[in-house]
């Protein structure tokens, strides 16, 4: 395909079930709904599944399909291609018959048994009124016509939690008029349907319990759980050379032909082409086509809806601070500038009906909520960056609005917790339940930072936001509001530098409380916001100081460490009890997002230096090859093995690395 450069495996990255389930890949609609599962086919967290769903209302998504199981009889013997884990042993072992696998423009695995060539492919119709699953089984290459069995598992459970026990209602099994398999269990319902090319399928009602399948990776418990899957039974068809077939799952009826089926492959490889079209290929780095790809997943846009960012797969939340930072890289990066602005304007909506404060997420209800300090401030950050790629005409027309939103720090109507002090005009914060950084978090009532007062990352983005709206009001012709706002930056940027400057470590304060003059020097990496926003908040030889200790004691190959490694708090690896594993998050995990604003620094600070820069971005290749296949985790460990953790795809990742190779790089 032209312009697309396919995500490559061997038979040597998939030889053993080890090697099998740490690679795992993702398919989605973009309106929501996704299948995840590893190229083994053995699903080893507990999100897993071939299709997960979120009906309205729900807490989370729903897995419906669990995962697939198939058995080729040829050459007088049978042939399982699934692999499972259980308790005590892996069983089938399918994943030795893995050849190749591709992921362009979908995931393709070719199972190779001696002259048989199946190749297995998985995608699902885009913004469709149901959600859809669809497996194709094509037959390469056999000197005889094989039989397979396909025998579908179900799962009828939300996505995230502890598994549970089955509430007293039973799976079963029927078949409406339109010939799909219709399942009810656990409160759900779901249906399959298998087609092939030529021949019939002949269905078998054989209902088995999968039990004790265990999820070694899930992050939910302190051991990993276990889970019971449920099948009615299965289908099976003969295949020649050159023939397909199909297993179809979906939530709602579905009465699809082969020829429709055709047309939604073929609908899945023009979209991934022209997604991949937008960001040219750089032979200083080889995934840049992987990243764009992958990014797909990332932006909902269901029909009748506004786009979304979604923050990242498993979690698959819309968060504001997420959404924000994301969105330069996801959509301008990638040419979907109307999709960026469809985006702004949906949270500017219900941030003008909230009073003029901006949410802090939208819950499962399609309920905004706010809690989060800095959701307005990095709102007009993604503005910003729309109003230097496409032009004033947003900012313009919008001005009023992003002055109320402005307004509401200046005098504390949005939150009473978090307003600018009259004297140095920095932004003020009693942090708590109800106003939090993105450092907010605790552990049994213990809080993972403590941090209160001036906050060193607000107040870099409360710069940035201010020198935006001085723009933005000269723009809109509000001379008296532009001056207002060039006194507001002049204030703002001395009292940063004097306040929060720390002559002895040469790096910032990372908080500083006005009241008991308490100020914390531990080197944390939210300076690194006050060196890479689009409007710097430190004079340049302090902004080189800062980026240098930054580089120093925080940078590693996948991110900065959210906490200085010779602290005694340092906990550089998310490993042990789940409540270890959660404070490590924020006392020594290492954050890609932070690394683009680290390599946005550099490169200000050493302008023409690409061949660098692109230095801090190549060791991805080798990490897109594993984990979620062609994408970024949320975070990784801020030491050795540097072993990805949180989101398989993180937003903010994928999104900061696409935003640093399209603004900084290219």
């Amino acid at each position: 395909m032209k312009g697309m450069v396919p995500m490559y495996l061997g038979k040597a990255d998939v030889n053993t079930y080890e090697k099998g389930v740490e690679r795992e890949y993702l398919v989605s609609n973009g309106a929501g709904s996704y299948g995840f599962t590893t190229v083994a086919g053995a699903n080893t967290r507990y999100e897993h599944g071939l299709l997960a769903v979120r009906p309205r209302g729900s807490k989370g998504h729903i897995i419906l399909a669990g995962k697939i199981e198939e058995t080729v009889y040829a050459h007088n013997k049978k042939y399982q291609l699934s692999t499972n884990r259980y308790r005590d042993l892996v069983y089938p072992d399918g994943y030795r018959y893995i050849q190749e696998y591709q992921g362009m423009p979908f995931p393709t695995m070719l199972f190779v048994i001696h002259s048989i060539f199946l190749k297995k492919s998985i995608f699902m119709p885009q913004n469709s009124s149901s959600s859809c699953t669809v497996i194709k089984y094509e037959l390469l290459a056999s000197p005889n016509p094989i039989k397979i069995d396909i025998r579908p598992l179900f799962a009828h459970r939300e996505a995230s939690g502890s598994p549970s026990p089955d509430n007293g209602q039973g799976f079963e099994s029927s078949v409406p008029s339109n010939g799909s398999l219709r399942i009810d269990g656990r409160g759900a319902i779901s249906f399959v349907s298998f087609m092939a090319g030529s021949g019939d399928v002949v269905l078998s009602a054989k209902p088995l319990w999968y039990e004790n399948l265990i999820y070694e990776k899930s992050d939910v418990t302190d051991k990993p759980p276990l889970d019971r899957l449920w099948s009615p039974g299965f289908g099976t068809f003969s295949l020649s050379q050159g023939e397909t077939a199909y297993a179809v799952f979906s939530d709602a009826p579905v009465s699809y032909s082969i020829d429709d089926l055709l047309e939604i492959e073929k609908e899945n490889i023009n979209l991934f082409g022209t997604l991949a079209s937008q960001v040219p290929n750089d032979n200083r780095y080889s995934g840049i086509q992987d990243l764009v790809k992958s990014s797909y997943h990332l932006v909902s846009e269901s029909e009748g809806s506004s786009p979304a960012v979604l923050s990242g797969f498993p979690s698959v939340e819309q968060r504001a601070r997420d959404t924000f930072i994301a969105l330069p890289g996801l959509t301008l990066a990638t040419g979907r500038a109307e999709t960026a602005r469809g985006i702004l304007e949906d949270w500017l909506r219900r941030a003008i009906s909230a009073g003029s404060v901006m949410p802090s997420l939208i819950n499962h209800h399609g309920v905004a909520e706010a809690s989060d300090i800095d959701a307005g401030l990095w709102f007009l950050y993604a503005a910003g960056k729309y109003t230097a790629r496409c032009g004033e005409g947003f900012a313009r027309e919008r001005y009023r609005d992003f002055a109320a939103l402005t307004e509401k720090y200046i005098d504390g109507s949005g939150n009473p917790h978090v307003i600018m002090d009259d004297g140095t005009k920095l932004i003020r914060c009693a942090r708590g339940a109800d106003a939090r950084d993105w450092m907010f978090g605790d552990v049994d009532g213990e809080p993972l930072v403590a941090r209160d007062g001036y906050l060193v990352e607000i107040n870099a983005l409360w710069h940035n936001a201010l020198c935006f709206m001085r723009g933005v009001a000269k723009s809109a012709g509000d001379t008296a509001s532009a001056d207002r706002y060039h006194s507001l930056v002049l204030a703002v940027k001395e009292s940063f530098e004097r306040i929060f400057w720390n002559e002895s470590k040469g790096y910032l304060f990372d908080w500083v409380d006005p009241d008991t003059g308490k100020r914390d020097d531990v080197i944390r990496p939210n300076a690194i916001l006050a060196v890479s926003l689009p409007y710097q908040a430190l004079r340049e030889e302090k902004g080189r100081a800062v980026f240098t200790t930054c580089w120093n004691e925080l940078y590693t190959t996948y991110g900065l460490r959210t906490l200085d490694p010779h602290h005694e708090k340092f906990k550089g690896r998310a490993e042990g009890r789940l409540d270890q594993r959660v404070k490590a998050r924020l006392r020594g995990m290492a954050w890609p997002w932070l690394l683009g604003y680290f390599i946005t620094a550099f490169m200000r600070f050493n302008p023409g230096s690409y061949e660098m820069g692109w230095s801090f971005i190549r060791p991805f290749s080798s990490h897109l090859r594993r984990g979620c296949l062609g994408g970024v985790a949320e975070y990784f460990d801020g030491t050795m093995p540097y072993n990805p953790s949180g989101d398989v795809i993180s937003a903010i990742s994928q999104g900061e690395l696409l935003r640093v190779i399209s603004e900084d790089l290219a």
